[in-house]
């Protein structure tokens, strides 16, 4: 909604939401997150304006320029995802390859300090 408030400002508030696929961080797949953004901006000509805002806007700076309407909700909408997305339950595949498999090779590989051991005990019974 555009308006002008009490003190003469043009601003631009209201609200937009929606849904996007992003790759989650623990299995790699995607999954979908919801976005919300809420818009309380006011325009201004230059910083100098902007710095003396009330707080509870945020400076739209309009240099003479056209403001891409699309673009903005956009940026809010960018703004309000997830630094990490990922599943609420997803299964993360900690190994690869047949579990028995790897059991039985960690078995037939012989320990690379049983040698320090015999000459331990040899150490040990002289």
């Amino acid at each position: 909604m555009f308006a002008l408030d009490e003190q003469r400002l043009r601003t631009v508030s209201g609200s937009a939401s929606g849904s996007v696929m992003l790759t989650c961080q623990r299995c790699l797949e995607p999954v979908s997150v919801d976005v919300e953004a809420e818009v309380n901006l006011a325009m201004v000509l230059n910083e100098e304006q902007a710095k003396n805002l009330p707080r509870y806007y945020d400076p739209l700076i309009v240099e003479a320029e056209d403001v891409e309407l699309l673009s903005l909700i956009e940026d809010e909408l960018i703004l309000s995802l997830p630094l990490v997305a990922y599943h609420e339950d997803c299964s993360i595949q900690t190994s690869f390859g047949d579990v028995d498999e790897a059991a039985r090779t960690q078995e037939k590989k012989p320990n690379p300090f049983s040698v320090l051991a015999e000459l331990k005990n040899k150490a040990d019974k002289s």
